[in-house]
Formats: structure tokens, sequence, C-alpha cells
């Protein structure tokens, strides 16, 4: 791989100065889910285009999303619509407001002390708190999601008046499925290919129609969260030291002339 697609693949460039995504920075963390998960197929070809029709899905929904935040009233495809129904459930239920709608939805972030950068979904005000939200679309919540949401509550932060510095952190995660009457056994159909979870495994099963749900989750212990981002970002770099000493407007290397 190339510096410059190195670049590419893990980084914006602002200002001139290259600085890496907070999402690249907390792949590093061991994730014993998708362990389980692959060895829930075949073989890995089948693990790696499910994981991708997933990742769609999941796009289709954040743009979806994005759609309705911005009040653009843009049509919904019908294959994320159960799921748009749970959003929408969730404004119903929490009183919601953005601040800034031109600014504050995929808001781009950056501290150059840490030397990171991110996109947040949404700066929001949820109940008259103004906090990140993050909008996820798997099966669950996992604990490096805390790490992003600490990394960007922080980098906006840093840059962010007094009276608009964020509060809270929060997870929101979407999801559909058809569930088993009998035996509560859930099947998504995201990927598409059906996949079953849960419930009996020798149940005939009786599906019932593809319904939405959300889980909505609030952060706490930010500065411990922070700390084990910034961790993380360190052994990413140990990792990547052969590629980022080849970076030379990497933060990073411009203020300390080397990295290692």
């Amino acid at each position: 791989m190339t510096a410059e697609q190195f670049k590419s693949s893990n980084g914006y460039e602002i200002q001139g100065i290259w600085l890496p995504r907070v999402t690249s920075i907390t792949n590093v963390i061991s994730k014993p889910g998708l362990f389980y998960y692959y060895g829930n197929h075949k073989n890995f070809a089948t693990a790696q285009a499910a994981m991708n029709g997933a990742a769609d899905w999941g796009t289709l929904v954040h743009k979806s999303v994005e759609a309705i935040l911005r009040g653009q009233g843009e049509k919904i495809d019908k294959k994320v619509l159960p799921t748009i129904s749970a959003f929408e459930q969730w404004r119903d239920k929490y009183k919601t407001r953005i601040l800034d709608i031109e600014n504050d939805i995929e808001k781009r972030v950056d501290d150059f002390d840490n030397h990171y950068a991110g996109t947040l979904d949404v700066l929001m005000e949820i109940n008259g708190d103004l906090g990140v939200l993050d909008i996820k679309t798997g099966t669950s919540i996992w604990d490096e999601h805390s790490l992003q949401l600490a990394a960007y509550m922080s980098a906006y932060n840093k840059n962010a008046p007094t009276k608009r510095k964020a509060k809270k952190r929060w997870i929101l995660r979407l999801d559909q499925y058809e569930e088993c009457e009998v035996c509560g056994a859930k099947r998504r159909n995201k990927t598409g290919n059906h996949r079953i979870t849960g419930g009996e495994r020798n149940c005939g099963h009786s599906f019932s129609d593809e319904k939405g749900t959300f889980e909505f989750k609030e952060l706490s212990d930010f500065a411990y969260d922070l700390e084990g981002f910034l961790n993380a970002k360190n052994l990413w770099e140990w990792i990547n030291k052969s590629h980022l000493k080849r970076i030379k407007n990497y933060s990073k290397n411009k203020k300390t002339l080397k990295l290692f």
C-alpha cells in the first residue's frame, strides 16, 4: 500500500495537514463478536459478502435518517421503512432539537493536539441537553463505540464556544427483523440472505411481518473513555508506524519531526 492509499483509506487532510480518522483508530480494538459472526458462515467469502450487504443497508439507513433530519422529505426506500418507523418512534418519545441543521449533521471535528479527526453523526439537544448522537445499525452496541464518541465529543468541545459545549454522548441503535411468534427467534434480511438468531433451533418458526426497533443508550465515564481512545491511538500508531513515517504532512510528524 502506498502512502497516498493509506492516507486516503485512514484519514483526512485538513488545512494541509493529514489526521487519522477516529473509526480507523478504533478498528485496532479486538472485536470478539466479529469472530463469532465469521464463524457462523460457511466460509470467509460468504461472511464478507454478508458484511458488505449489511454495510450497504446501514448506509441507506444513515442517508434516510439524515434526509429526515434535514427536512428534505425524500422518499424512503421500502427496504428500510420498518427501521425509519422505529426512528420516528424514538423522536416521538424524546424531545430533540438540532440547533444548526446546516452544520450539526455529519459534522467534521478535529483535534490537532492529539492528532486525529472524525465525522460525528449529529450534534443534538435531547431533553434539553446538548450532546453527540451516533447512529448504529448493527445487532448490538459494543464497548468500542464509547471510545469513538469520547473522541468526537472531546474534539468538538476543544473548538466550541462555551455555550455550545457538548455535555452528553448517546448511541441510537436502529434495527429491523421478523420475529418468530412461537420461540422468539429473530430473522433479519439486511444482507440479502435470511439470518436467524436466538430462539429454538428445532422450532418450525412462524415469523411476523418485519418490524423496526430502537435501542437508545446514554454513555457515562467520558474521561475514562477518552483515555481509552488515546491509548488505542498509541497502539494504532505503533502498528502502522511504517506507513506513518512516510506521511510528511501527518500532524504528529510535523510537530515532532520524528514519530518514533
